[in-house]
C-alpha cells in the first residue's frame, strides 16, 4: 500500500474588492491573475510528501493579495528544494525567513512594519502520517468517523480571550474583535526575535480521514456544528463548492458583506505501510549521520592545516 489523497481547493472572492485569500494544493497556487476569479482545482496523488495549505492576505489595496501569493511561491520552491520538507527544525527556519520577507512588502512600500502579511494553515501528509503548521487564524479540521475536531488553534484576540475565561466559546463566534490577529507572516519583531510557527506532533492518517483548511471567511461565519455536516457529504470537490456556498448564504443571512473564503478539502483514500516508511526513515538518517560526519571530518582536516600553517 501507498499513501493516496483525493483533494480539492475552492476559493470565492464574496462580496469584496479583491482576493487576498490564495492556496496551496501541492504544488498548485493561484496566480495574481487569478486570485480575484477563483475557482476551482481538484486532483489526485500517491506522492509519498504531499503538502497543502491556505493562506489569508492582509494589508488593503493589492497587499495583502501581494503576501498570501508570496507566501505560496515560497512554499513551492521550499518543496522542491528541502530534502525533509516536514522537519520541525526546517519548518521553523522557513517561517521565519518567510515572515521576513513577507515583511519587506511593507518596507518596500514605504510602509510601517507589519502593515501587510499573511496567515498560514498548513497540512502536510507523508506515508502514514500527517503534522499540522500554522501562523494565524486560518484552520485546519479532522473528520474521522463523523467527528469533527479542530487541529490549530487561532492565534487571535479571540482565542485569547476564550482561553482566559473572558467569554464563553458562544460569545466567541461572530465576537467583535474576530478580525485582531495576533501572529502573522510579516509581523514585525524585536532585534534578533524569530517568528515560530505552531507545529504539531506527527500523527497516523486513517483510511477515510478528511481534513478541511479554511480561511476565516468559511469560519466566522459557520459554526462547527454546520461545518462538519456539510464537510461530510459528497467528494472534495463537492464539498469544497457546497462549504463555500455555505459561507457566503450564511453572510448574507447575517447581514455582512461576505469575505473572501478559501477551502481545500482533503481525503485520505488510503496510507503508507509503517513498516517500509520507518525502514526509509532510517536509511534517511543514516544518510543524514554520514553527511554530518563526513563535514565534520574535512573542516577537522581544515583546521588542522591551519594550525600547521599558523604553527610555521
Amino acid at each position: 500500500m501507498s499513501l493516496k489523497i483525493d483533494a480539492a481547493a475552492y476559493s470565492h472572492i464574496g462580496v469584496r474588492a479583491n482576493n487576498e485569500d490564495n492556496f496551496y494544493f501541492n504544488g498548485v497556487y493561484m496566480s495574481r491573475e487569478q486570485m480575484n476569479q477563483g475557482g476551482q482545482y481538484s486532483a489526485s496523488s500517491t506522492d509519498k510528501m504531499q503538502i497543502y495549505a491556505v493562506c489569508d492576505g492582509m494589508g488593503g489595496a493589492e497587499f495583502g493579495e501581494e503576501a498570501s501569493l508570496m507566501t505560496v511561491t515560497e512554499l513551492s520552491k521550499y518543496q522542491k528544494e528541502c530534502a525533509q520538507p516536514d522537519s520541525s527544525v526546517h519548518l521553523d527556519e522557513m517561517i521565519d525567513q518567510l515572515n521576513r520577507k513577507v515583511d519587506g512588502i511593507s518596507l518596500s512600500k514605504g510602509m510601517v512594519s507589519g502593515s501587510c502579511g499573511s496567515t498560514i494553515a498548513m497540512l502536510m501528509t507523508n506515508d502514514y502520517y500527517y503534522r499540522t503548521v500554522h501562523v494565524g487564524d486560518s484552520r485546519i479540521y479532522r473528520l474521522r468517523d463523523g467527528k469533527l475536531t479542530q487541529l490549530t488553534r487561532d492565534d487571535s484576540e479571540v482565542q485569547r480571550l476564550l482561553d482566559n475565561g473572558q467569554i464563553t466559546r458562544e460569545q466567541a463566534f461572530m465576537h467583535p474583535k474576530s478580525n485582531v490577529i495576533l501572529r502573522h507572516l510579516g509581523m514585525p519583531l524585536p532585534e534578533g526575535g524569530k517568528l515560530k510557527p505552531t507545529v504539531s506532533e506527527r500523527s497516523d492518517l486513517v483510511p477515510g480521514d478528511r481534513f478541511l483548511i479554511c480561511s476565516d471567511g468559511l469560519s466566522d461565519v459557520m459554526r462547527d456544528s454546520l461545518i462538519g455536516k456539510v464537510l461530510g457529504n459528497g467528494t472534495p470537490k463537492e464539498a469544497a463548492k457546497a462549504l463555500v456556498q455555505t459561507a457566503l448564504r450564511e453572510s448574507e443571512s447575517y447581514g455582512i458583506d461576505s469575505d473572501n473564503v478559501t477551502v481545500i478539502v482533503i481525503d485520505v483514500a488510503d496510507v503508507g505501510e509503517r513498516k517500509n516508511a520507518m525502514r526509509r526513515l532510517q536509511k534517511l538518517r543514516v544518510i543524514q549521520a554520514a553527511s554530518a560526519l563526513l563535514t565534520a571530518l574535512s573542516l577537522g582536516g581544515i583546521a588542522y592545516c591551519i594550525m600547521q600553517l599558523i604553527a610555521r
